[in-house]
């Protein structure tokens, strides 16, 4: 086993993180999670404020409230063309609120962190105990610093560290996207 005692969060975590902002537009949060193959996306503000958390998951929820759509059929009926009430497309009325809905009122909020000096035991165990796939690290500040994921953990215990593909942070845009520590570009 490759872990110690005195394994950290921060010698686990990963440093580079695809960050949103809260006002960001939820098409382009979409894309983001699509470019670079990651599932969820800390929500932080200008100050680096972990604000909440946005998952593929959290997006299929707001598609839900707008249109019912969330089984099999109503996935069905969204590709095949059934109209709501109000005469469009149930994927006109998804592409409507992709392109105006707001990461601030999809995001999962609040969000669980771990501190980057916690031992990773406590990351492994709000993991577990809060059911979620990614825990923003922060600060003593309350700064995002990296994330931690379950494939983390396990590497680490492995022994065996590989770079995560999704794992990038962008430059800044006026997408609402921007940076959110001392993160490097890939």
């Amino acid at each position: 086993m490759a872990l110690d005692a005195g394994t950290r969060v921060a010698d686990v975590m990963t440093t580079t993180v695809v960050t949103v902002a809260p006002d960001a537009r939820l098409e382009f949060a979409a894309r983001q999670l699509r470019a670079h193959h990651v599932s969820g996306l800390p929500v932080v503000e200008r100050a680096h404020r972990v604000v909440g958390l946005l998952s593929e998951n959290d997006i299929v929820e707001a598609l839900h409230r707008a249109t019912g759509v969330r089984s099999a059929r109503g996935l069905l009926d969204l590709l095949l063309g059934s109209a709501p009430a109000k005469g469009e497309s149930m994927l006109e009325v998804c592409r409507r609120q992709l392109r105006n809905g707001r990461v601030a009122d999809a995001m999962t909020s609040p969000v669980v962190t771990v501190d980057r000096d916690a031992p990773v035991e406590e990351a492994a165990r709000l993991l577990g105990a809060h059911g979620v796939k990614r825990l923003p690290v922060v600060d003593a500040h309350g700064d995002l610093v990296g994330i931690v994921t379950p494939g983390d953990i396990v590497q680490a215990v492995s022994g065996k560290r590989r770079r995560r593909r999704g794992a990038l942070h962008p430059a800044p845009t006026t997408g609402g996207s921007r940076p959110s520590g001392p993160f490097e570009d890939v």
